[in-house]
């Protein structure tokens, strides 16, 4: 035992204590092959591995180690290991740097901020819960009141599709604005039928030139916000404009109350003689009305051109094009390589570029920031060109004020916008803006209508185009639209022509359901609030 601890007989064999066997070269420890040069560099390197474990890539541990290596490191090594440290811990900066700009860029799904509902899917999931139902049949209600009350019905469906349906906002604007699109399609089939014994035409179609392009531009950089900004801010500036509605609806039902008090009054007083009055009255107002059709053949506010058509049409299919290809160009940006980076730059709705080209595009980033400019500056730009020209005819030719066609082209960027952010329809603000400026109430709820079939197109488009909208529920809710608003205005009729019923009463019932919705709007905001604060 005693000869173990010599280097010959550790080199050659080591006998067992118990057996007195000598064991074989290969089962002997590691640490007696090494020589102690390479052992003192194994116990430097073991050292540095340990300080790096300990916090790695901390400004500490690169002391720690520096320290270590001068004072247990021979001259021989010392320099080559000091150097090794200095290369790693710039490699580690490196990485760290690279690491932090990953983290910001946004990913494919943090980018969508919520689920995916591609147009090709029916997601026939949706329609087999009982919930879709009752939001259906509170959405009939809601529908039918607002139909009767005469105001846009869209930031009362988001309410009701995230409480009663339990959609999330990221899901509920979209699909408010899909619904409110069903129901403007029939509300232009009818406008576009009916006559106004003045002017002709029951659609303003001077409004509509310079409406038209402003809220479509609007429309744009909406559904842009509601991307980009967090579901708190969505439904922050959605509790406003409901409190502006209850506001808006409590007033006019005050008015229309005291305003039919004395109406009443007259006609219980003047029965008898009311026949004779109405007589004169309608030869009167027939020969006006022959004179007002007379000047308004010349106006081209009774007139739509093939040029209003194409340019309407190229506008609002630039817009969607913009909006929807600058949206998945972005999201193959941010998706990671590999399989979601082929899915993300592959989507079908940009089937003229193959996934390979547009990879290559956006791996480029020159490339890259012209396609995102290009489509986000190429459709306001046109719809910027064909407002001035709208304007400029409307001064030149119609009498039009400049100032005039401004405050029309400012409330209807605006409108637009909030269109596409909160998922509004655009008449809660159109109608009372029209007769503001001097509309009679028909055309302007007809011209009105006509300019919420553009902004609700086009949102609806783009949001479609971009996987936003779940398309079974847009059918059930779609159609659940359509009857409520027919039988919205069915009630009106009924309630007026056959029980004299007076319309307060119906203003007074609309106002309530609005209250109601801005109080769970609001309860919603603080859940989304209270939500992220705890995130």
């Amino acid at each position: 035992s005693s000869s173990i601890g010599s280097k010959s007989h550790a080199v050659t064999s080591r006998r067992s204590p118990s057996s007195g066997r000598s064991i074989p070269s290969f089962m002997k420890p590691v640490s007696e092959h090494i020589t102690p040069a390479r052992r003192m560099r194994h116990n430097l390197l073991f050292l540095l591995v340990g300080a790096r474990a300990m916090s790695p890539g901390d400004k500490g541990s690169l002391m720690l180690q520096t320290e270590r290596v001068q004072r247990l490191a021979p001259l021989s090594v010392r320099e080559s290991l000091l150097e090794t440290i200095e290369e790693e811990a710039m490699r580690e900066e490196t990485r760290s740097s690279e690491d932090l700009l990953l983290a910001a860029q946004p990913t494919a799904e943090e980018f969508l901020q919520g689920d995916s509902h591609p147009l090709w899917v029916f997601d026939s999931d949706k329609l087999e819960d009982k919930q879709a139902y009752q939001c259906a049949a509170v959405m009939m209600a809601a529908g039918i009141l607002c139909s009767a009350g005469g105001i846009g019905g869209g930031g009362i469906y988001v309410t009701v599709l995230m409480v009663a349906g339990g959609l999330s906002v990221w899901d509920a604007v979209p699909l408010s604005k899909s619904v409110v699109f069903f129901g403007s399609i029939s509300s232009l089939v009818l406008n576009m039928r009916k006559a106004d014994s003045r002017s002709g035409t029951l659609i303003d179609y001077n409004v509509c030139r310079l409406v038209v392009p402003a809220a479509l531009l609007g429309t744009y950089l909406g559904v842009l916000l509601n991307v980009l900004l967090p579901s708190w801010a969505v439904l922050a500036v959605l509790v406003n404009i409901l409190v502006c509605i209850s506001y808006m609806v409590v007033k006019t039902t005050w008015t229309q109350y005291w305003d039919e008090l004395p109406s009443l009054q007259l006609m219980a007083e003047s029965e008898g003689s009311a026949d004779a009055e109405l007589a004169a009255m309608k030869a009167v107002n027939e020969k006006s009305d022959l004179d007002e059709q007379k000047k308004a053949m010349g106006s081209l506010r009774n007139r739509i051109t093939m040029t209003d058509i194409i340019l309407a049409l190229a506008m609002l299919t630039l817009v969607v094009a913009g909006s929807c290809f600058r949206h998945h160009a972005v999201t193959c940006q941010a998706a990671a390589e590999g399989l979601a980076k082929q899915h993300a730059c592959g989507h079908p709705a940009t089937f003229w570029v193959s996934a390979q080209t547009l990879s290559s595009w956006m791996s480029n980033p020159t490339t890259a920031s012209f396609i995102k400019i290009s489509c986000f500056a190429g459709p306001l730009l046109m719809c910027c060109v064909v407002l001035g020209l709208a304007g400029g005819t409307l001064v030149e030719k119609e009498g039009w004020s400049q100032g005039s066609a401004l405050n029309f082209a400012v409330m209807a960027v605006t409108t637009g916008c909030l269109a596409g952010f909160v998922g509004i329809g655009g008449g809660l603000i159109f109608s009372p803006y029209f007769l503001l400026m001097g509309l009679d109430p028909a055309v302007a709820v007809a011209t009105s209508s006509t300019c919420v079939i553009f902004t609700s197109s086009s949102t609806t488009f783009q949001y479609l185009l971009t996987d936003r909208i779940i398309v079974s529920l847009t059918l059930l809710y779609g159609l659940v639209n359509l009857f409520a608003s027919y039988a919205g205005t069915k009630l009106v009729h009924c309630l007026q022509d056959e029980m004299g019923a007076r319309r307060s009463y119906i203003s007074g019932i609309v106002s309530v359901g609005v209250i109601i919705s801005t109080i769970l709007a609001t309860r919603e905001l603080f859940n989304v609030c209270f939500a992220s604060f705890q995130a």
